[in-house]
């Protein structure tokens, strides 16, 4: 990883060369998040910021064929600029759908972005984002549960229960910008102290807490708040719950299943979705 970076703080532009191997996208995520923190934005601003990064950088390191990403970061106090650039060439094939669907998701956390694709002969793929920020940052609850709702609480919040921090962090930004303010709790206990201040649904990952939040998604669903299920295992045969997804997933995923819980049927109640 090669740097050039001004002192802590700073408004100066910040730019690291990151050789791809493995963990590459962890360490831009790491130098993203750093310096984040060292501009004193608010969570929710940052793990915006980190997402955002990461899906352009795992653009540039899965399908350019670069053997480095570049990593620009630009804070005028009001906006952050990430610019990500490679030396490879797009190839147009089977993933290209893939791409897509990562491209959509910065379009709608980022205010702005513009794309220069690479082409034989030419200077790798450049794309450059911008995304405001203002100063401060965000308050937590109690028990590990963190609220990233504009207003604190109400029945409107989703509720997030996953020990991943990352993982969970970069899904509660995306679904805080399609509309859906969440809280996220980092355990089971964590979880049910949350829901005591009802969700409007909630999405429970079945590994957190030694399995302990598959007791809880029976609880919530039989308190009548709908209930999606994540787990990179097959659900188990006893879990009650109103949707099942199979992790990996992708936040496009998470939200029609959310769209789907959420939006009332033509007779006013949320539609009662199949266990899959």
């Amino acid at each position: 990883m090669i740097a050039s970076s001004p002192g802590s703080g700073s408004r100066e532009p910040v730019e690291h060369l990151f050789r791809v191997g493995a963990g590459v996208l962890g360490d831009i995520r790491a130098f993203v998040t750093r310096l984040a923190d060292e501009a004193g934005l608010a969570e929710r601003e940052r793990e915006r910021l980190v997402l955002v990064a990461h899906e352009v950088s795992a653009n540039a390191v899965e399908h350019s064929a670069t053997e480095s990403v570049r990593v620009r970061w630009e804070n005028s106090g009001r906006d952050v600029w990430i610019t990500v650039s490679d030396e490879g060439v797009f190839e147009v094939g089977g993933e290209v759908g893939d791409r897509g669907r990562g491209l959509r998701i910065v379009l709608g956390l980022a205010d702005e972005v513009t794309i220069r694709p690479g082409r034989r002969g030419e200077h790798g793929t450049v794309v450059r984002l911008r995304v405001p920020v203002h100063a401060g940052r965000a308050s937590g609850t109690a028990d590990g549960a963190t609220d990233g709702s504009a207003n604190g609480s109400g029945p409107s919040r989703v509720l997030l229960v996953d020990g991943d921090r990352f993982s969970v962090r970069s899904l509660s930004s995306f679904l805080d910008a399609e509309g859906y303010p969440t809280v996220v709790a980092a355990s089971a206990r964590a979880g049910r102290d949350a829901a005591a201040t009802r969700p409007r649904l909630a999405i429970v990952d079945l590994t957190t807490s030694n399995g302990l939040t598959v007791p809880l998604c029976e609880d919530l669903t039989l308190a009548g708040v709908p209930v999606l299920a994540l787990s990179i295992l097959a659900p188990p045969a006893n879990l009650r719950t109103s949707r099942f997804l199979r992790k990996p997933v992708h936040p496009l995923e998470v939200l029609a299943v959310v769209r789907m819980l959420t939006e009332p049927s033509p007779t006013g109640v949320a539609p009662d979705v199949p266990h899959a």
